[in-house]
């Protein structure tokens, strides 16, 4: 043991005077992450713009997202990777990975986000999405830091459910208490213009002195990469988040393609949270399209929005990173919104077809979704106003890592 202390000692000695200066801050970003890759990308585009901003900042992601090491993380930021939990086809969470208990993986969960909060020592704690965490699993990391005067900061993405399933998730005694006394702040990731939370949801209404509407959380594209060779033929990205219930949409997709000359180039992401089963379903299905030619085909793509730009047309599920990163492109936009679980997708398309932001085809319908593409590739001009996509400026300003000029569209 005293080896060990010796070698720490060491480490230390080696690093602290380059590093532990006395203006960096500390920031650590919570979400519980049991379905698809939302809630971690959102996370992830917040850390980048918090230490793009300021020198003196590190992030901290805890995150279950079962896809939170895919992806390249920024200088100054890294991530403690949760178990990940799922949900069983009645409804219930269950370990996605470990063949222990469900509280056994709770447990864990619990005592590795303590740990990271205690040794983490943030400056600033951002909660996503759900206000106690997985079974109240965030709540003593937020009152440990409330308590110590740190910034505690629920974060939300506009569209959360339906009006009567908010309530009933968010009005029970724990959720109204965590709202109300355990966080500084809360702050909707949205455009009240488009989707007002406060007046949709009624257990925020209490509350509306203390939420604020900072605009979308758009990922900006990497700047980085390589652009393509230019093509003369017209490009469509097919793309359906995560994957976990993409595959009936690709199949439509496909069959879209059939009904009629289809004189395009398409590119589908299928989602690394796809089944390996339904992958090779969807692969089998565009080898004996008669466009398979045309087809481009893969598993993941880090960065969506240069993909984005790059095409002439977007076809896509409904979620939230999806939406606000086609809007950031600019192209025409077809959504087929998920029809199961949770009604937030539905509700998203549907605003944005009456804005004029998108195209909706509610159900995997391959004639509706023809029309809706051989529209979108000859009226490629969006009728919409587009809303403010300037959330993480404001983030960055809200958490102290911006200059004072960064902050317009905050609505209150």
């Amino acid at each position: 043991m005293d080896h060990l202390r010796l070698a720490r000692s060491a480490l230390h000695d080696t690093y602290t005077d380059e590093y532990n200066t006395s203006d960096t801050k500390r920031v650590l970003l919570y979400s519980h992450d049991s379905f698809g890759l939302g809630h971690f990308r959102r996370n992830l585009a917040i850390a980048r713009a918090l230490v793009a901003q300021s020198p003196g900042v590190n992030v901290l992601i805890v995150s279950g997202s079962p896809c939170a090491t895919q992806f390249a993380l920024p200088q100054r930021c890294d991530v403690v990777k949760l178990p990940t939990v799922g949900k069983c086809p009645e409804g219930r969470y269950v370990p996605r990975n470990l063949s222990i208990s469900l509280q056994s993986v709770l447990d864990l969960r619990q005592h590795l986000i303590d740990a990271a909060y205690r040794s983490f020592d943030p400056d600033a704690i951002i909660v996503d999405h759900q206000p106690t965490g997985l079974a109240g699993e965030a709540l003593p990391m937020v009152r440990a830091a409330r308590k110590r005067g740190k910034l505690t900061v629920f974060g939300m993405r506009d569209i959360v459910d339906s009006a009567e399933v908010v309530e009933k998730d968010w009005g029970t005694p724990l959720c109204r208490e965590a709202l109300t006394h355990d966080y500084s702040q809360i702050v909707v990731y949205g455009d009240r213009n488009l989707f007002d939370a406060v007046s949709e949801y009624p257990v925020l209404r209490p509350l509306r002195d203390k939420v604020s509407s900072v605009g979308y959380i758009a990922t900006p594209a990497d700047r980085t990469s390589p652009r393509p060779v230019p093509t003369l033929e017209q490009q469509v990205l097919l793309t359906v988040g995560g994957g976990e219930d993409g595959a009936e949409r690709v199949a439509a997709y496909v069959e879209a393609l059939e009904l009629a000359p289809a004189e395009w180039q398409s590119e589908i992401v299928l989602g690394p949270l796809m089944k390996a089963s339904e992958v090779h379903g969807c692969r089998a299905l565009v080898d004996r399209s008669r466009y398979a030619h045309s087809i481009r085909i893969s598993r993941f793509q880090p960065d969506m929005p240069r993909l984005m730009r790059q095409s002439d047309a977007i076809v896509s599920m409904a979620g939230y990173n999806s939406c606000v990163e086609a809007l950031r492109s600019r192209r025409p936009i077809i959504l087929m919104p998920r029809d199961r679980m949770r009604h937030e997708q539905r509700i998203r398309a549907s605003r944005f077809a009456e804005n004029g932001l998108a195209q909706s085809v509610e159900k995997p319908d391959p004639a509706r979704l023809r029309q809706a593409l051989d529209h979108a590739l000859s009226s490629p001009d969006l009728s919409g106003m587009p809303p403010k996509l300037n959330g993480l400026e404001n983030m960055c300003r809200l958490v102290g890592c911006a200059p004072e000029e960064v902050h317009e569209s905050v609505q209150h």
